[in-house]
């Protein structure tokens, strides 16, 4: 299985296991990173996944972001929009150029790309199965789309950190409290750590996609 050229960078992890098409697991980084971070954690996850790590669009001082920022919380709105448009193209493409099972296919993201995942899911929850958010807020005050029908029974799961310094687990709270008044399947963890993923954290995110793939379809 090999990367094609779509409209952003990415990197690619085979799945270990199971028959094509797959479920499918798109990480979306945090502020700074790139393509290579979130992809790492793949061993902790089920090996019938198939991982789709794309680079965020905007050069920033040794990393990459998703939307320039005025501060913590603070999007700039037109890059805001347009990295909207960017990752919902870059989705259809992911879906069309690999061996996804579209109804199997979850978001991933850490901080600002929790963001995304978040903004995304809202607006077009049909089109993915679950989202895993860490440490992130769900970006209300930007003008997202959001399609409340579509989001009964959507699953959603939040690690925060209790010390997160930049996104207080205050924020993750509340996004778990959103969802949970929306009708989405929220499940809500918060761990003792910072900014970050921990071995609990992603034992936690393990159990709750092994449950969700052992509902859906294919299982």
């Amino acid at each position: 299985l090999a990367a094609r050229a779509l409209s952003l960078e990415h990197l690619l992890r085979a799945p270990q296991s199971g028959p094509a098409p797959h479920p499918a697991i798109i990480c979306l980084h945090g502020r700074g990173s790139n393509e290579a971070d979130l992809i790492g954690l793949a061993p902790y996850l089920d090996d019938r996944l198939l991982w789709i790590s794309p680079r965020a669009p905007l050069d920033i001082m040794d990393g990459y972001e998703w939307y320039r920022m005025a501060g913590i919380g603070l999007p700039v709105q037109p890059t805001f929009e347009a990295t909207q448009r960017t990752l919902d193209q870059f989705v259809a493409e992911a879906v069309a150029a690999y061996p996804v099972d579209p109804k199997r296919l979850y978001l991933m993201g850490f901080s600002q790309g929790s963001m995304m995942a978040y903004a995304f899911a809202l607006g077009q929850p049909g089109r993915v199965a679950g989202v895993i958010a860490q440490s992130g807020y769900i970006p209300l005050t930007s003008g997202i789309a959001v399609d409340e029908p579509g989001l009964k029974g959507k699953p959603f799961i939040i690690t925060h950190g209790l010390d997160d310094p930049l996104i207080p687990v205050q924020w993750g709270r509340e996004a778990r409290d959103w969802l949970a008044r929306a009708g989405a399947d929220v499940e809500y963890h918060d761990f003792p750590m910072g900014h970050s993923v921990s071995q609990e954290s992603m034992a936690a995110v393990a159990q709750w996609m092994r449950r969700r793939l052992a509902e859906s379809h294919g299982a």
